[in-house]
């Protein structure tokens, strides 16, 4: 069981974004690939709330904005990783293969991944995936490299 790390900071980290390379993707300064989350803070997410981040995550990928909700969740620190609400219709993944349904909510661990997916036919397709990470841990070895 992980405790909340050091100063009870989390951030959704981003690993996966259409259109970017790996490569690319890290090139991203910190602020626009770490969503931070602080202890007894409930943040939303979402377009109306991170704009700038998502345009500049999503920038070889425009067109997926359009799935990602003005208010599409909410997170919430907890003892060991964070609680996250979908509150879109838009359905979240959790580890790339449950959905969450608007209202519903599930605790995240370390490590564990939040996605948001486009709808391709008849199938929910990933775009963009965040990885739950201590915040602390993230900017020391984004220093260190």
């Amino acid at each position: 069981r992980a405790a909340a790390p050091l100063g009870g900071s989390w951030a959704l980290r981003c690993v996966h974004v259409e259109g970017l390379t790996p490569e690319d993707r890290e090139r991203l300064p910190l602020e626009i690939r770490d969503f931070v989350m602080t202890q007894g803070v409930a943040r939303s997410i979402g377009r109306q709330h991170q704009q700038q981040q998502f345009d500049a995550l999503l920038s070889k990928a425009p067109g997926c904005l359009s799935f990602i909700s003005r208010t599409h969740m909410q997170v919430e620190v907890e003892e060991v990783g964070l609680k996250v609400t979908n509150l879109s219709l838009n359905p979240v993944y959790v580890d790339n293969r449950e959905p969450l349904a608007k209202g519903e909510g599930r605790l995240l661990r370390q490590d564990q991944v939040l996605s948001f997916a486009r709808l391709e036919g008849h199938t929910h397709v990933i775009f963009l995936s965040l990885q739950v990470c201590s915040a602390n841990l993230s900017s020391l070895a984004e220093e260190e490299s």
